[in-house]
């Protein structure tokens, strides 16, 4: 009869035991991102009083991702005046399209289109076609470094065009120091292959830090180095900025 009592007895104490997993499991990985992302910028600062001042700045990132294909799409522009006069005003656009071949290596072509009278360049066309390595593609760290040759139109307020053949070096890294913020840093260096002294280096390096999922405030620095800028004008242009960044 003792027996009896102590045979159920020990199979609900067990059951407890037995209703638990064998073992702990791992987090699911996250999910992809979605196809089509975005981020809109927007900066704006004015004074008034003694000297009226005002500045505008608007950015546009568009990207699809279709594996192993990706589509890019940028869009810069940027208007400064002083007491009702432009004093600067510059608009990039660019346009890449890019294919895996391995988790690291990739294919691109892209084309550009820029202008900045007050610099000397009434506009820029061009397309190279090139590929890309990434060297760190981790949670924290993002390093890719990329090669293309192409050709360039360049019409320039003074009445002269250029066309020449391109070569350009471009590297990217991203810094994510927190769950909540970013620093990036992209540069790039275009050489003329008809004129080894007409060559352009640009920079671009940027903190951000998001507020909300879709809210984030940028502070950004760029520089554009032209070694032969047309006649009368200098060759270093900089742009400082703080913006509030929309992403969808």
């Amino acid at each position: 009869m003792k027996l009896r009592l102590l045979i159920p007895c020990l199979g609900l104490a067990a059951a407890p035991l037995l209703a638990q997993d064998p073992c702990p499991c791992k987090d699911a990985p996250p999910p992809p991102p979605p196809p089509f992302t975005g981020k809109v910028d927007l900066a704006y600062a004015a004074t008034s009083g003694n000297t009226s001042t005002s500045s505008l700045g608007l950015g546009l990132d568009l990207i699809y991702r279709t594996a192993p294909w990706t589509v890019e799409g940028t869009f810069n522009y940027l208007h400064a005046e002083s007491d009702h006069v432009t004093t600067a005003e510059t608009f990039l656009g660019t346009l890449k399209g890019s294919r895996d071949i391995t988790k690291a290596l990739d294919v691109f072509v892209q084309g550009g289109y820029y202008r900045n009278t007050f610099s000397g360049i009434d506009h820029r066309v061009g397309g190279e076609a090139g590929a890309g390595y990434k060297i760190l593609d981790q949670e924290a760290f993002f390093l890719r470094t990329e090669a293309g040759f192409g050709y360039a139109s360049e019409a320039r307020t003074d009445g002269t065009t250029l066309n020449y053949p391109t070569g350009r070096l471009g590297l990217k890294f991203v810094w994510k120091f927190s769950k909540s913020a970013d620093f990036t840093e992209e540069a790039s260096w275009t050489e003329d292959f008809n004129d080894t002294n007409h060559w352009i280096f640009r920079n671009l390096a940027s903190v951000t830090a998001s507020l909300t999922k879709v809210l984030a405030l940028k502070a950004s620095w760029g520089l554009v180095y032209n070694n032969e800028p047309p006649p009368g004008f200098g060759k270093t242009d900089t742009v400082t900025a703080a913006a509030l960044v929309a992403k969808f």
